[in-house]
C-alpha cells in the first residue's frame, strides 16, 4: 500500500469540547488499534470467537452497541473524522466496552497489512454517496477497495450496508452485482426495504427516516470461490 491515499472526507467538524479532547487524549490509547497491527485477531485482550470491522463508523452508535452486544467478538472501527472517534471513546467508557479497537485513519493503510480470510464481517453503513459524477472515484465502494474486501473476508463473511441516499444505493447495488466475489442472498423487497432485526439504529439513521428519506439496507455475502 502507498505511503499517500487520497482522502477526501472532514478529519473534524465543530470545535471539539474540552471533555472530547480529554477523550481523545488519555482514552483513545486504550483502544488504539495498533500502527501495524498485521493479526487483527491478536490485538485484542481475548480471543474472539469472530472479527468486524466497520468503515466510517460516524457517531459510533452501530459499532457501540454491537460490541457491547457480542463481548465474545472482536470489534474495529475505521473513522478519521475525530468527533465521531471522541464519541465513540464516550461509548466505549460509558458501557465499559473492551473488545473495541479503534482506527483513526483510513483504514486502507492496514488492509495490506492483514492476512487472507481474517474477517468475519465487514459494515459500512450510510457512507458518503458522492453523488456527483465527477466525485464518483472518491466513492468507498470501488473496485480496489471491494478487491481487498474480498480478500479480507472469509468465505460466507457478511458486507452490511446502509444507504438513504438513491445515487449511493444504485451504486452499491450496480458494483456488487457486477463483482464475482459477493453474492446478494434476497427473497422479496422486504429483504432491503424493511431494517433486518437486530441492526442497531444510530442517530442518522433516525433523522433519514424522520426526514422522509427511505434508507435501504444490504447484506451481501463472501462467495467461495
Amino acid at each position: 500500500m502507498a505511503d499517500f491515499l487520497p482522502f477526501y472526507g472532514r478529519r473534524r467538524g465543530r470545535k471539539l469540547s474540552d471533555g472530547s479532547k480529554f477523550l481523545l487524549e488519555k482514552k483513545l490509547p486504550l483502544y488504539l488499534l495498533p500502527n501495524k497491527s498485521h493479526n487483527p485477531a491478536k490485538i485484542f485482550t481475548h480471543s474472539p470467537d469472530k472479527i468486524y470491522l466497520e468503515i466510517g463508523f460516524g457517531g459510533g452508535e452501530h459499532l457501540a452497541i454491537e460490541a457491547k452486544n457480542h463481548p465474545e467478538n472482536g470489534y474495529i472501527g475505521a473513522e478519521p473524522f475525530l468527533n465521531g472517534v471522541s464519541s465513540l471513546l464516550r461509548h466505549c467508557e460509558n458501557q465499559l466496552i473492551k473488545n473495541l479497537r479503534i482506527w483513526p485513519d483510513d483504514i486502507r493503510f492496514q488492509f495490506s497489512l492483514w492476512p487472507n480470510s481474517c474477517l468475519d464481517g465487514v459494515y459500512i453503513m450510510f457512507p458518503d454517496p458522492w453523488p456527483k459524477n465527477k466525485h464518483a472515484g472518491r466513492r468507498i465502494i470501488n473496485k480496489d477497495n471491494l478487491a481487498e474486501l474480498a480478500r479480507l473476508l472469509k468465505n460466507g463473511g457478511e458486507l452490511r450496508m446502509a444507504s438513504d441516499h438513491p445515487c449511493a444505493k444504485n451504486w452499491i447495488l450496480a458494483s456488487i452485482l457486477g463483482n464475482p466475489n459477493f453474492d446478494w442472498p434476497v427473497v422479496s423487497p422486504d429483504d432491503w426495504n424493511i431494517k433486518p432485526q437486530g441492526w442497531p439504529e444510530t442517530r442518522y439513521m433516525k433523522k433519514a427516516i424522520a426526514e422522509g428519506r427511505k434508507p435501504a439496507w444490504f447484506r451481501f455475502k463472501k462467495l467461495v470461490i
